[in-house]
């Protein structure tokens, strides 16, 4: 089923992106760089191309492991559901260790380089996350859900990100209170000192507010990270963190 969703939502992608940058430039917002912009979506590409790459064989880890497990949960909507909220959970804990870990910042830092907030910067992907990112999906499983169940829900949440992603969205009323929207995500993605490390959800909000981690956006967000680097080249915004963990070791 993947294999029909994926183009349409890269189509999405690349129209709400290009529609976007119009929209920016009719209104002098300024809300895109050209080299920025081309360095996201080389990431994109590349995360894209990892994805697709180890799909196999995270379906075959997902899949030896489940055919270990003496559970088997039977696909159903309530299964799904519950599925869909612990994959959440998942999330939430992956997204915050790669915050709070040295080795898995230096990384997921790729994604924050941007000094722009746009939908470009959606397709921003640490693809190298696809390598060892399957490893903390390794609990569902444990617990008996079916490889591909995992695999679709995990996806779908994927592609939801995108459109956190833009400073076009303004707050959603009484939605900010259970999902993750392009409001909390500004705060994600922001260098004030009152938003770093914050809002780690995927498509629900609700695990930061249970492990307060969570941060209103009020004042206007400053994106980028604490030390931007000064060469923006492609290759230098994949690995300046490395080469900065490396440095401090």
């Amino acid at each position: 089923m993947l294999e029909y969703i994926a183009p349409f939502f890269i189509a999405f992608i690349v129209l709400c992106i290009f529609g976007e940058a119009v929209y920016s430039r009719k209104r002098g917002l300024d809300l895109y760089d050209n080299r920025d912009t081309a360095t996201s979506v080389l990431l994109g590409v590349l995360g894209v191309a990892t994805r697709i790459a180890t799909k196999g064989i995270n379906l075959l880890l997902w899949f030896l492991i489940a055919e270990l497990s003496p559970f088997h949960i039977e696909t159903s909507i309530l299964s799904i559901a519950l599925l869909f909220f612990l994959n959440e959970f998942v999330y939430y804990w992956f997204h915050r260790w790669s915050h709070e870990l040295p080795f898995l910042w230096a990384t997921h830092i790729n994604h924050h380089s941007s000094l722009k907030m746009n939908f470009a910067v959606a397709a921003r992907t640490p693809f190298l996350n696809a390598i060892y990112h399957v490893l903390f999906w390794i609990p569902l499983p444990l617990m008996g859900f079916s490889a591909v169940d995992i695999l679709f829900v995990e996806t779908i949440s994927f592609f939801f990100a995108f459109v956190q992603h833009t400073t076009l969205i303004p707050k959603l009323g009484p939605l900010e209170w259970i999902l993750n929207t392009p409001s909390h995500h500004r705060v994600h993605h922001s260098v004030n000192p009152e938003y770093i490390n914050k809002n780690y959800g995927n498509v629900l909000i609700i695990f930061d507010r249970m492990f307060n981690t969570f941060e209103e956006e009020k004042s206007r967000p400053v994106y980028g990270i604490n030390k931007n680097p000064i060469n923006r080249s492609f290759v230098n915004m994949i690995f300046h963190g490395w080469r900065d963990l490396l440095r401090r070791n």
